[in-house]
């Protein structure tokens, strides 16, 4: 019976995988034959969940693949496929467990991007920029303690984003490219963050996860050499499900519903036209251990709804696959009784 059992919880955890991946796969490919930029570098979103224990440090790399190529005037999706842009990101975070409860990150991201326009004549415009990107250094706090609170986690953190990225790279023609195809934005940002998750929700295998990323964004004073840019302010929450399994090795399915608002961009003190707005995602994904201390996660974003301001080109699909590893720095004491006779 037990035998008959394990067989039948074994089976029903492949199939599962098996609608879950179809589902994903299916419905990203779907979206995908869809047909003033929402660009920019995916730094907040792109930040790891939780902290690294005391004594430890955290290594999360990360790569990102955000493919614009939907043309949405407000919330109608255009039908113009004569421009693609892409934002691929590489990003290094270093988490380091100060102690139990407080450690610091820093992320250190290599950006390039690339923008394609078909022009009325039949050719192609094509323009590609690479560089580091701006750095972010958090601090962070756990609020409850884990050692009281084994199956809940709720972590906050606090930091500036550097100004480390280049902004003045030039198209062809010695213009300098717009703000949102530069790596760096120029201006010191001040990023809050919150990461919360509860196990054993309902039953044993279900949890519930929440990220919230807020950037208040400052001013680059020497845009264009003599002009002020203003990126404008952005949150994202993040709110969803996991579900763990066992096939022989533990999984971790996910899925997340995003919500970004990012405000209107600033040139000079007034509005820059053709930015902000509101957009809605699914991020299906899962994760997987490896070794002792190593986990591998991949996962997509998919829209489901952008009211945007005016039109703009904005995110098809996004793709993310990231690796992680926990080194201790402090090797475990072993503790040896004198009073054994050996």
């Amino acid at each position: 019976m037990i035998n008959l059992h394990s067989g039948i919880m074994k089976i029903t955890n492949w199939v599962l995988v098996f609608a879950y991946v179809w589902f994903t796969c299916h419905f990203t490919s779907h979206l995908m034959a869809q047909t003033c930029c929402s660009g920019g570098v995916p730094l907040g979103g792109s930040l790891g969940p939780g902290t690294a224990d005391g004594k430890t440090m955290q290594v999360l790399l990360t790569y990102d693949y955000n493919r614009l190529d939907d043309l949405v005037n407000e919330t109608e999706i255009l039908n113009d496929r004569h421009r693609t842009r892409t934002t691929q990101s590489a990003l290094l975070e270093i988490n380091y467990g100060i102690s139990n409860r407080i450690s610091v990150a820093g992320v250190i991201p290599y950006i390039r991007q690339t923008r394609s326009v078909e022009t009325f004549q039949g050719n192609t415009n094509f323009t590609d920029v690479n560089g580091l990107g701006d750095m972010l250094l958090l601090l962070k706090y756990r609020i409850l303690n884990p050692n009281k609170h084994p199956t809940t986690s709720w972590v906050v953190g606090a930091g500036p984003k550097f100004p480390t990225g280049q902004t003045d790279h030039t198209s062809e023609q010695g213009f300098t490219l717009a703000a949102d195809m530069q790596p760096g934005s120029g201006s010191w940002d001040a990023i809050l963050w919150s990461y919360f998750q509860k196990d054993n929700i309902a039953w044993p295998n279900l949890g519930l996860s929440s990220v919230v990323t807020y950037r208040h964004s400052g001013t680059n004073n020497t845009y264009n050499e003599t002009q002020r840019f203003q990126f404008g302010n952005e949150i994202q929450y993040n709110l969803g499900v996991m579900y763990n399994i066992f096939l022989g090795w533990p999984v971790n399915l996910f899925v997340y519903g995003r919500y970004r608002y990012q405000s209107q961009d600033y040139l000079d003190g007034s509005v820059f036209p053709q930015t902000g707005g509101q957009w809605i995602y699914t991020l299906p994904g899962m994760s997987m251990p490896f070794l002792t201390n190593g986990s591998v996660r991949i996962s997509a974003a998919i829209p489901l709804y952008r009211k945007l301001n005016g039109t703009q080109l904005t995110t098809g699909y996004q793709i993310k696959a990231a690796v992680s590893y926990t080194f201790p720095l402090i090797k475990e004491e072993i503790t040896v009784n004198e009073n054994i006779t050996l």
